[in-house]
């Protein structure tokens, strides 16, 4: 009977209906004794949601630090409660245990919080200001900081990762929390120095659940990894690139690309981003590195002679296709690159060949344009005989060379192919 009237005194207290058009009045010490009454009696959970009410309704609880105390020990019964579960293996709840115990930092951290806004009020009103709860509040907290690591771990392995990422990033923030320095200025925290390997965590947790500012906040430290770097890197560049950040998504790249030339992403997509931007000599710059690095890798020097291409450096591009028929003689790629070249300069050849036939010049300029025709007629050929399939490559590049070099013979022959 008595556990009835109590319960309905605190309902009445906290829930009945204001009058209409008339806010309902704050009154501490009814929420206090309605909160004191709940503990007395166990009932942990009455006594969590009492406070909560009324730091959510109440701009006067929320700005009162003890309130936050009142509902940290609370909280911190709750966990009781479960940790008792456990140990006695009697249906334990292992999500209720580890959000109360997160709820229960989250509760500490405002505690300060609003007690240090109270202490600064008092110091700019020239008043003497001592914290009364920080040092009561951070020893509440530090027994849970080994059991805030294994939760983050916990739902790590579960790929509850948004969840992992609160009790890793929680963990690492408050390593140096106020909370947790005493009077004379130590530290109580005993966590082993596990920073960087932390903030990876924290990271991949924050990466795999689409939390980019949360990547962003620990990229720094997480390269710190030398096991994980090239892939830390790698999640930078993506998780700027959805930012929309190309400033940083070059930067990463930039520094991927110089440390580890050898991860074909960096390399890849830097190469691909220069050409995007027609910053052909930046890209270039690249693939010359790769170059020199395997200069026995046929696909560093074909991208190579496509780049020279570009920059409208032709002799320098056979050279470089060369290189790759050198590693493979039967690349019909390169056999094709070759012959486009020679017939591009015996275009430019032909466009400025304005000699009259009495000119002496004349015979051996025509001679010269000629030449390359031949020259792109043996390449075109040769990339048929390797990949005579694949007539994208040689086909149209034959038709003209035919024509030119008057093989009619040879020209009617391709006819076969559509």
């Amino acid at each position: 009977m008595v556990q009835l009237i109590t319960i309905f005194i605190i309902l009445f207290t906290l829930f009945a209906s204001p009058v209409q058009g008339v806010e309902k009045s704050y009154k501490r010490s009814s929420v206090v004794k309605a909160y004191r009454t709940c503990m007395k009696e166990k009932n942990f959970a009455q006594a969590r949601q009492v406070l909560t009410d009324a730091l959510r309704e109440h701009p006067e609880a929320a700005h009162d630090a003890q309130m936050y105390r009142y509902k940290l020990d609370a909280i911190d019964a709750l966990i009781g409660l479960e940790n008792r579960k456990i140990y006695l293996n009697t249906k334990p709840d292992t999500s209720s245990y580890f959000n109360y115990m997160y709820e229960l930092y989250v509760t500490g951290l405002q505690c300060d919080s609003v007690e240090q806004m109270a202490m600064s009020a008092r110091e700019a009103e020239g008043k003497k200001a001592v914290p009364k709860l920080r040092v009561g509040v951070g020893l509440t907290l530090l027994p849970y900081r080994k059991n805030m690591l294994n939760a983050g771990k916990y739902y790590y392995t579960k790929k509850a990762y948004a969840d992992a990422f609160r009790f890793f990033d929680m963990y690492v923030q408050t390593k140096s929390a106020d909370v947790f320095i005493d009077s004379k200025g130590h530290s109580l925290v005993t966590d082993p120095d596990d920073v960087v390997d932390v903030s990876v965590l924290s990271l991949l947790s924050a990466y795999a659940s689409s939390n980019y500012s949360g990547v962003t906040s620990y990229l720094h430290e997480s390269l710190k990894d030398e096991n994980f770097r090239p892939q830390i890197f790698e999640i930078g560049v993506k998780t700027y690139a959805a930012l929309a950040d190309t400033t940083q998504v070059v930067l990463l790249l930039e520094q991927g690309f110089n440390a580890y030339p050898e991860v074909e992403y960096f390399y890849v997509t830097l190469v691909k981003h220069y050409n995007e931007q027609g910053q052909y000599e930046q890209a270039l710059q690249k693939v010359q590195r790769m170059t020199s690095l395997y200069p026995q890798q046929r696909d560093y020097w074909y991208v190579a002679g496509t780049e020279l291409v570009l920059l409208d450096r032709y002799d320098e591009a056979l050279q470089s296709f060369q290189e790759c028929i050198d590693i493979k003689a039967d690349d019909a790629e390169a056999w094709a690159a070759i012959g486009s070249i020679y017939l591009h300069q015996a275009h430019v050849a032909y466009e400025s060949f304005n000699l009259p036939k009495s000119d002496p010049l004349y015979t051996k300029q025509r001679n010269n344009i000629t030449q390359l025709y031949r020259q792109a007629c043996n390449a075109f050929e040769q990339s048929r005989k390797f990949d005579e399939d694949n007539i994208s490559l040689w086909l149209d590049g034959l038709r003209e060379v035919y024509f030119k070099l008057n093989r009619g013979k040879s020209l009617k022959g391709l006819e076969k192919y559509k």
